[in-house]
């Protein structure tokens, strides 16, 4: 009998786009024989209790750990409902981050009460910071550390549960294209999640990505262009956005896709995260511009040299501002973060910042978050006093520059309240 995996993803998450791992999981899964169904628990509580985006996304612990009492409480057929789907199931896996944690190993523990025997595996990158914080990683349970396609085989085909880490795939491009078909998407809003690539060809000091993947690799531009093409012509939706680290690794790799888009006619719309470089040219910023691009995110984090080294951020502020300008010059609209508090980032590293930010806020179209440094494998996951004081210090300074900034992403890293 071919086995059957459910694959759930509980509240609270982020709410714009399907879940696209699990779905690379079911899509992997298919060409293994596997059935793999999707519940996207997060958007389906989401809807239904008509929370607003900002509660929703908001970093509140007490929120957190009453969530799936509430629904329960409220909609309890929703709960029942869902586990009734997973009677058949041959295994059922869960995507675990900090903010879901509370409700995942609630839902979990009825789970177990309804079927004691079902196989489980946890994933998602909180497993690999319980690891990391040395928690308790259950032995009732299977775990996945990194990518989880090549796992699900692996642990139907085990007599006993296990710890999977890093088993990844060495060519993307031998996933199936992603379907969404397990998802409504009118649910989420009107642009579908892609990635180009998993891991990062940086390591900088403050970022998980490094231990979240051991290699870096890439889906060819070929692979990406007809992915896109296939959800173009599936749901009618022309925006797209990239949730992978960066798009702009291998800039010979991003002059093909954008070729290619433009080639095959793609009428578009795209945004990405991209790391400063200083071999980035104002053809292939042109280049992104007239293939779709709408907007990008980069990780400016510090306008100290100092602190940018300490960071291993592989640029300085010269080459930071030489960058802004050529996509600015391209009317490139992109949008930057940064981060105080840095170990190493004195009084005089944080006023060169705010200093470069004013003095150069023309070529700077927006700020996207300013969040205080936290040491994400810790256990009490909170910022400095000095750290939080000079996010407020960057906010006022912002609003009397009247610089563009997402007041939404301004200290939304951290929980406020531990009590």
């Amino acid at each position: 009998m071919k086995a059957l995996v459910y694959c759930l993803l509980c509240p609270p998450h982020w709410i714009k786009t399907p879940p696209l791992g699990l779905e690379f999981i079911k899509s992997y899964s298919k060409k293994r024989k596997i059935e793999v169904k999707i519940i996207d628990l997060n958007i389906l509580c989401y809807k239904l209790l008509g929370t607003d985006k900002k509660t929703w996304l908001s970093l509140d612990k007490k929120f957190e750990e009453n969530l799936f009492f509430l629904i329960k409480r409220k909609y309890p057929q929703i709960i029942k409902n869902t586990i009734k789907k997973l009677k058949n199931a041959s295994l059922i896996g869960f995507s675990l981050y900090k903010r879901n944690r509370s409700f995942t190993f609630s839902f979990i523990e009825e789970v177990k009460s309804a079927y004691p025997n079902k196989k489980i595996v946890i994933g998602g990158p909180e497993v690999l910071f319980m690891k990391m914080r040395k928690e308790d990683l259950n032995n009732n349970f299977s775990w996945v550390i990194g990518e989880g396609e090549k796992s699900i085989e692996r642990i139907l085909n085990s007599s006993k549960e296990e710890i999977i880490i890093h088993d990844e795939l060495k060519n993307l491009d031998e996933i199936p294209f992603c379907e969404f078909n397990d998802c409504n998407i009118k649910f989420y809003s009107s642009v579908l999640p892609l990635y180009s690539s998993r891991g990062c060809i940086r390591r900088c000091k403050f970022c998980a990505e490094k231990f979240l993947t051991l290699k870096f690799r890439q889906h060819s531009p070929l692979y990406l262009t007809e992915q896109i093409n296939f959800l173009l012509n599936k749901y009618k939706i022309n925006n797209f956005v990239f949730q992978d680290s960066l798009i702009n690794s291998n800039l010979n790799w991003l002059e093909e896709f954008c070729t290619l888009i433009l080639r095959k006619n793609l009428k578009i719309s795209w945004e990405a995260q991209l790391i400063v470089r200083r071999d980035f040219t104002k053809d292939l910023a042109r280049l992104l511009k007239k293939s779709g691009c709408v907007n990008l995110f980069i990780g400016l984090e510090s306008a100290s040299n100092k602190v940018l080294k300490a960071m291993n951020k592989g640029f300085t502020k010269e080459e930071a501002l030489a960058f802004f300008k050529i996509l600015k010059k391209e009317n490139l609209h992109f949008e930057v973060s940064l981060i105080t508090g840095f170990p190493q980032e004195e009084k005089k590293d944080f006023q060169e910042t705010a200093e470069f930010i004013v003095k150069n806020k023309r070529f700077i179209p927006k700020i996207a978050q300013i969040n205080p440094y936290i040491d994400y494998f810790s256990t009490n996951y909170l910022p400095s006093r000095e750290a939080l004081i000079r996010v407020k210090k960057l906010i006022s300074i912002l609003e009397r520059e009247k610089i563009s900034h997402t007041k939404s992403f301004i200290n939304n890293l951290f929980y406020r309240d531990e009590n």
